[in-house]
């Protein structure tokens, strides 16, 4: 009996030993991170007909430059009109979106008046991590700020036929990641960033140990080291059935602006967003608005030669240069001009 009693002392003693304390590496990395609240306006069906309203969204995020650039989830700002972030010592700034991917769920926005001696996080290479690997992630589940959650690498998801980029990566992660995570950082033990935290696939609505963060070096692939533009507007791919139905010509895909956010490149270039809500099936919809059908002069196609194309078309375009964009508007055809940012 005794010896059974020493040997299990003996294994509770290794599993405390196994257990790493994230103390240390939290009180260094935690300043980096930050709680980003955003506003934006929908409209609805209601009692009283098609009303305009107003929702809040929150998310998290890390500050990885002195400038004040913080790293996000795409689907956190981009159709934000107003964007606050909360410092790690309860400073409330304004920011402003730089940058939005939304095909790889990664934004960059920027403090506007960013304030001195900021601490950045720093970004690692997600290429390094391995399957088993320990993580932590820091963000604000349900608005509780500054949490730690702790985890292993589980998955590597790599798409390697995506139509905008060749390689879109997520990593996958049982550490707990709820509503409130999107856009904060995934970390390695050494307190670099491999990941930023995109989505969840749950049946409850909750937690279930499968969550997904969109690589660091994919970050820095599509908007870091290339700068991305941010359209600032959410739309609906047509084909050319349906753009006859609006008696569109012409034309075989098209895209029509469902809503644009204040201060964006499409709000620059005077993009109409959809006005009237109508259901399709169990989706709403929002007829009213322009359809984009050429970029620059190069017709919309959703296929990887199209993208390439319009990226093409907006990589020789300097910040101050015009743009173009053709758009379909209550029975005609406009050229929509504005400034690169």
């Amino acid at each position: 009996m005794r010896t059974m009693i020493i040997f299990g002392m003996l294994f509770l003693n290794i599993e405390l030993a196994q257990a790493r304390d994230y103390s240390r590496i939290f009180a260094k990395v935690d300043p980096a991170i930050v709680v980003i609240e955003t506003s934006e306006t929908n409209i609805e069906f209601s009692d009283k007909g098609v009303v305009q309203t107003t929702s809040r969204g929150l998310g998290s995020g890390v500050i990885f430059a002195k400038t004040g650039q913080i790293l996000t989830a795409s689907h956190v700002v981009h159709d934000a009109n107003e964007l606050t972030v909360e410092l790690h010592d309860g400073r409330r700034l304004k920011a402003r979106v730089l940058a939005s991917v939304i095909s790889a769920d990664l934004a960059v926005i920027e403090l506007v008046n960013p304030p001195e001696n900021l601490v950045v996080a720093k970004l690692g290479d997600s290429d390094d991590t391995r399957i088993g690997e320990e993580v932590f992630v820091i963000g604000a589940p349900y608005g509780l700020d500054h949490t730690l959650t702790t985890g292993n690498i589980s998955g590597r998801r790599v798409q390697t036929d995506g139509v905008v980029f060749s390689k879109v990566e997520f990593l996958q992660t049982d550490a707990p990641i709820n509503q409130g995570n999107s856009g904060g950082p995934m970390f390695n033990i050494r307190g670099e960033v491999i990941g930023i935290v995109s989505y969840i696939q749950s049946q409850s609505g909750g937690n279930e140990g499968l969550g997904f963060a969109a690589s660091i070096n994919m970050a820095k692939d599509v908007i870091i080291d290339q700068r991305a533009l941010w359209w600032g507007m959410r739309y609906l791919p047509l084909n050319e059935k349906m753009l006859k139905m609006l008696n569109v010509a012409d034309y075989s895909e098209g895209l029509m602006v469902q809503s644009v956010a204040d201060g964006s490149l499409a709000a620059e270039l005077g993009v109409k967003p959809g006005i009237l809500p109508v259901l399709l099936g169990d989706q709403q919809i929002l007829l009213g608005g322009d359809v984009i059908l050429e970029i620059g002069g190069h017709a919309f196609y959703s296929t990887q030669k199209g993208f390439l194309r319009i990226q093409e078309y907006l990589k020789k375009k300097s910040s101050g240069d015009e743009i173009e964009v053709t758009v379909y508007r209550a029975g005609k055809k406009l050229t929509l001009k504005g400034i690169k940012p």
